[in-house]
């Protein structure tokens, strides 16, 4: 009897043993089965693929602004302020503390040591009379070329040439007339002195010494034989030269460095034949002139 129950309770035991090596543990049943990790949905086509994992986290989107305060009903509707008006004015600009320099104007220059060339262009007048016509005209036209050069600036010397009318004398004897024309073609040294000069105007007192050369043209009618009527006639001829001294004032206004337009009133002394010349006409003898002229002259820079 004892050992059929220690037999059986041998048998429970080993049962036993068997269902409790069947029957899980209380960890096990703790720990939930891990599900099967599932790969994420592939990206539609045209999608923007996602970040990855690793990429830092997008910026937050600013938050939106406040909603517009509700208008209660019945109340009038604020109205909209028009646009401001453009100003018709240009924006001032800011001075700057260092302004541009304003380029300067390039100084007034005349030449150093100038050669000055001068055509002029003048009215003569002789007031004296002369011997043998009956009637004449003492007007005449003047016109000179003339060179200086600069000796220093209150100083210059230079060549004047000159061809002047003096004028037209007539006359008559019987049935003989004549009517003669003078000129004179005069070839002068010269020196200036400029009292002042600055670089617009220059004044001067001046003095020639020289020859000339006077011209003789006449025409008329001549009688050749008693009781004949005259033949006219024309002739022209030209005397040897006679000594001629002159002197006067003058101004020269520049309109330019190198360009400047001169005047002059001068009064020369003539010594000139009263003698028939080249048997054409009697000469007009030693005269007085007295000329006023304009000219135009221009710089030419020796000394750059």
């Amino acid at each position: 009897m004892r050992a059929l129950r220690f037999g059986l309770l041998i048998m429970l035991l080993g049962a036993g043993k068997n269902a409790a090596a069947q029957v899980p543990g209380a960890d096990e049943r703790a720990a939930p089965a891990a599900e099967p990790a599932q790969e994420p949905p592939a990206p539609e086509p045209g999608a923007p693929a996602p970040p990855p994992e690793s990429a830092p986290d997008p910026v937050a989107a600013p938050e939106s602004a406040p909603a517009p305060a509700k208008i209660p009903e019945g109340a009038p509707e604020p109205k909209a302020e028009p646009p401001p008006k453009p100003s018709s004015r240009a924006p001032a600009v800011a001075a700057t503390d260092e302004q541009e320099e304003v380029p300067a104007l390039p100084p007034w220059i005349r030449a150093h040591r100038p050669l000055t060339i001068e055509a002029r262009l003048g009215l003569l007048v002789r007031p004296e009379s002369s011997e043998g016509f009956d009637d004449e005209t003492h007007l005449g036209a003047d016109f000179g070329l003339s060179g200086y050069l600069d000796l220093s600036r209150e100083v210059a010397a230079g060549l004047e040439l000159e061809h002047a009318s003096l004028g037209r004398g007539s006359a008559v004897s019987g049935l003989d007339t004549v009517s003669t024309d003078f000129s004179v073609t005069s070839a002068m040294l010269g020196v200036r002195a400029y009292p002042k000069r600055s670089d617009m105007l220059d004044l001067y007192v001046g003095l020639q010494l020289g020859v000339g050369f006077q011209h003789v043209s006449s025409a008329g009618t001549r009688v050749n034989e008693p009781l004949r009527p005259g033949a006219p006639f024309s002739c022209s001829g030209s005397d040897s030269p006679g000594f001629q001294i002159g002197g006067g004032v003058g101004a020269r206004f520049m309109i330019s460095p190198s360009w400047g337009i001169g005047a002059r009133v001068n009064a020369t002394g003539r010594r000139l034949t009263s003698d028939v010349i080249d048997a054409c006409a009697q000469g007009i003898g030693g005269a007085t002139t007295i000329t006023a002229g304009l000219g135009l002259g221009y710089d030419f820079d020796l000394d750059p």
